[in-house]
């Protein structure tokens, strides 16, 4: 409250009440929790790309297993339906719908030559969505900080990767998702930069990414002189990933991983992050 009457002195603006929508976003509250849903957009998937206002719809947002290539072009004015609906689907993905960011990043790759795989496959993630409309981003808090200099905000990761994802290059996906006192900061699915060559090591990959994403929300706390809880936790699905953080055995089995991912370990072991 007088954070916020500061800025009323000092700003031709007015206190109009909590929040209810924020760039075509609808925002419920409850408690201590937030969810962010857009419900005009979903409508416009219907209004504009004609799809059927009916309950036949997907239980996900891509097939298992499925994988985009390059086909024939579509027409030029389906080419600007494609470019429309994914941009609309990059919308929706970064406020309210993350749990599609993998398929829409697939179906990104190919703006200016999309094929009728892709087209189809750009319905599959409209009709999931429209389906499923009571889902949205939610920003549940586990911890609330009450101005306290001893406070210590909690910083945890995720991480996953999707091993020799694209056929053409046979680099992989990796996943990571990163939380401030439970709530999500930073969700992102990003083809990785080299090829590797396991399981493995595609994982330490992913699991580095997500400690370089750990170390930037660390820092931007720490430059406004609030503590972080360390170690902070990081939490990977693959039991080579993990037995590498704890114990480096360079052999003939892991030589071949890329110096730069060392120093995910030497976090570990300066005690800033706990690999579980």
């Amino acid at each position: 409250m007088e954070a916020k009457q500061q800025m009323i002195e000092r700003i031709d603006c007015d206190d109009v009440g909590e929040m209810k929508e924020y760039i075509g976003c609808k925002i419920d509250r409850k408690g201590g929790q937030l969810k962010l849903t857009q419900p005009v957009l979903l409508q416009s998937f219907i209004d504009e790309f004609d799809l059927p206002n009916d309950k036949s719809y997907p239980s996900t947002p891509a097939e298992q297993g499925s994988v985009l290539m390059k086909g024939d072009k579509l027409s030029m004015s389906e080419q600007r339906k494609y470019r429309s609906g994914v941009g609309k689907l990059l919308y929706l993905m970064r406020w309210s719908r993350p749990e599609i960011m993998n398929s829409v990043r697939e179906l990104s790759r190919f703006m200016q030559e999309a094929s009728k795989a892709h087209l189809t496959a750009m319905y599959r993630v409209m009709k999931y969505c429209v389906g499923t409309p009571k889902r949205g981003l939610m920003i549940e808090p586990t911890e609330f900080w009450d101005g306290d200099k001893k406070f210590e905000f909690t910083i945890s990761g995720r991480s996953d990767s999707d091993f020799a994802k694209d056929i053409i290059s046979r680099r992989s996906v990796s996943g990571c998702s990163t939380f401030l006192c439970g709530a999500p900061v930073s969700i992102r699915s990003k083809m990785q930069d080299c090829v590797t060559l396991s399981v493995t090591e595609a994982e330490l990959v992913a699991a580095t990414q997500c400690a370089q994403d750990m170390l930037f929300v660390m820092r931007v706390l720490e430059s406004m002189d609030l503590k972080v809880k360390k170690p902070m936790i990081r939490e990977v699905d693959n039991k080579g990933a993990k037995d590498l953080a704890h114990n480096w055995s360079i052999g003939g089995r892991t030589h071949h991983v890329d110096v730069k991912y060392h120093f995910f370990r030497e976090l570990k072991e300066n005690g800033i992050i706990l690999v579980k």
